[in-house]
């Protein structure tokens, strides 16, 4: 027996589209419980939906005149992404963006309205998109296959349309306001957890690290502030992605709350101010020196850069590029997982994060802090740490090397501190438990919080109180008298009884220093750490094993030639000797045990 193409067509129709209380706000005929409803008309289906001559998709509403912006971003992978907006979403909008008068229809017919705004259109509020949509979630587009996405899985609430494509109704079901009992929003599942996101957005960490922000339950609203209707849920475990990510109504490429032209930074201090977060990071990018304040405008970050990226190059190619740095450079939020210390392999709050490794090569993600550090610190041409300071107060080297990924390498540099690998001495003199010859150190040992010490500040550079977000002082200029806290970084991990105890008064049991005039220089004379030391080290542009050895790189501030024209040392192994002059003093070939 054949049936009518009508009945084929009712059978086609949800079951929730013959109930009225079901639409909800989506019921707009004279039965309707919203403010916006027909004066007359008695059907609940004719407003979107047309029985026979329907364009493509079945829709029953006139295509907007108005062309809405779309959402853009540098790493938008869809293949599929349509010329215009099409498929259901076309219908969806043609109420939803406001241009088009809530009962007209394809077929020319008119029906007329109660409640609406002048002109019969949406009235003003949240559901009234407008064209604007470069803030909400693409819709008519495809969803690539590269790692980052994934097709929703066989029986999933969430469906792509025919063509493969994302469309309003892949995450909205307007036949029925239910889905969500506490989200509502016509949602077609439950969101708790970002359940949706996840049906298309695949974040290999997001799960099994699991991420800090996976498994927070605290609440994403700060203590004594309101956002009423802002998240469903009552904590970010739950609220999830939409905790930073609103689907509509967002204001940059990667779909983040809050006002727009704030800064990129703005969102993550929201919470990471010690009042939703446990530690306060906000307090510490607001020190004298910081790994930054926000700005007030975009930040500079594009989440497409790195060494190969054709327009947002990092490591940065040329001098004249703006220098930036934002939270996202450093923690990727969907990966990280609150940790007090390190492992030797890159984990914690910089799980996930690309990086620079010790060969120049981008590595994702990272294994060590260091290949962090070294995504600005090494290979960027615009470094201002390559401008030779003016101050008397800062060090200047003669060859300085702003790289410290040649200043660390230990195939070639000179001599390094041992970030990147253990040092070459086998024995060190002087070093505190739990210090030792086969130690290395991360870059977040000196570079750190001046309130990380006995505190409660996060871990990293954020900021300090000290010049270049040192944890503890470290002064470096001429005649500065020795005292704990004028070297105090240096003496976090060196015995200071050699330095400032003369060696015939040395403590019992202490193991003498392989330079024993380090006293008279650092408190007879009063020469800084910095005059003799480069506490990074010494690259293989900047200087070579015998003349550099022990990072010795002198600060031609404080350092002149001797009156034969020469400044240097020459390490013999075990000791060495200067040509030099300092404080007025000529060294000619001094020799040191």
């Amino acid at each position: 027996m054949r049936r009518s193409a009508l009945a084929v067509l009712l059978l086609a129709l949800p079951a929730a589209a013959a109930d009225p209380v079901a639409l909800g706000k989506h019921n707009l005929s004279v039965s309707g419980p919203g403010a916006v409803k027909a004066q007359s008309e008695p059907r609940t289906c004719v407003f979107c939906h047309v029985a026979h001559g329907a364009r493509e998709g079945g829709d029953n509403r006139p295509a907007s005149a108005v062309q809405p912006l779309r959402y853009q971003s540098s790493t938008m992978a869809s293949r599929l992404a349509a010329p215009a907006v099409g498929g259901a979403s076309r219908a969806c909008l043609s109420c939803h963006d406001g241009t088009i008068a809530l009962g007209q229809t394809v077929k020319g017919a008119r029906i007329a309205m109660r409640g609406a705004a002048p002109g019969d259109r949406m009235p003003e509020g949240k559901d009234r998109l407008g064209f604007d949509l470069s803030g909400t979630h693409p819709v008519s587009v495809g969803v690539p296959a590269d790692g980052r996405f994934r097709l929703p899985a066989p029986g999933d609430a969430v469906k792509l349309d025919r063509k493969g494509q994302v469309q309003c109704t892949s995450c909205h079901d307007p036949h029925s306001e239910g889905n969500d009992p506490e989200a509502r929003m016509f949602l077609v599942k439950p969101n708790r957890g970002g359940a949706i996101c996840l049906s298309c957005h695949a974040l290999p960490l997001w799960r099994t690290n699991p991420a800090a922000h996976q498994a927070s339950f605290a609440s994403p609203v700060p203590p004594g502030t309101a956002a009423p209707g802002e998240y469903t849920y009552a904590t970010i475990a739950d609220n999830a992605c939409a905790t930073c990510h609103p689907a509509h109504e967002a204001y940059g490429p990667s779909l983040p709350r809050g006002a727009r032209g704030q800064g990129d930074d703005r969102l993550c201090l929201g919470c990471h101010d010690g009042r939703v977060a446990s530690t306060d990071v906000a307090s510490q990018v607001a020190r004298p020196y910081a790994h930054a304040a926000p700005p007030a405008g975009p930040s500079g970050h594009d989440a497409s850069e790195g060494p190969a990226s054709p327009l947002y190059r990092l490591p940065e190619d040329r001098p004249s590029t703006p220098r930036h740095v934002t939270c996202v450079d450093c923690h990727d939020p969907h990966a990280a997982v609150s940790r007090t210390s390190f492992a030797p392999r890159a984990a914690g709050s910089l799980a996930g994060v690309w990086g620079i490794d010790r060969n120049g090569m981008r590595v994702d993600p990272v294994n060590f802090e260091y290949e962090v550090c070294f995504k600005c610190h090494a290979d960027s041409a615009n470094q201002p740490q390559a401008r030779p300071s003016a101050s008397m107060l800062e060090p200047r080297r003669q060859l300085p090397d702003a790289n410290l990924r040649r200043v660390f390498d230990p195939g070639s540099a000179a001599s390094f501190h041992p970030v990147v690998a253990t040092g070459r001495s086998a024995a060190v003199p002087g070093l505190l438990r739990p210090w030792s010859a086969s130690s290395m150190v991360y870059c977040s040992d000196c570079h750190a919080s001046d309130a990380a010490p006995g505190g409660r500040a996060p871990r990293g550079p954020h900021g300090s109180a000290y010049p270049h977000i040192l944890e503890r002082p470290y002064l470096t200029a001429d005649r500065t008298a020795e005292s704990p806290q004028a070297y105090a970084l240096c003496y976090k991990c060196h015995d200071r009884n050699l330095f400032a105890v003369a060696p015939a008064s040395l403590p019992a049991g202490t193991e003498p220093s392989r330079f024993p005039s380090h006293y008279s220089h650092v408190v007879t004379y009063a020469a800084p750490c910095s005059a003799c030391h480069d506490a990074h080290g010494v690259s293989s542009l900047s200087g070579n094993r015998v003349n550099n050895a022990h990072l010795v790189d002198f600060d031609v501030n404080v350092v002149s030639p001797n009156r034969m024209g020469i400044r240097q040392y020459v390490s013999s192994g075990t000791g060495g000797n200067c040509s030099l002059s300092c404080h007025g003093a000529d060294h000619d070939g001094r020799a040191y045990p």
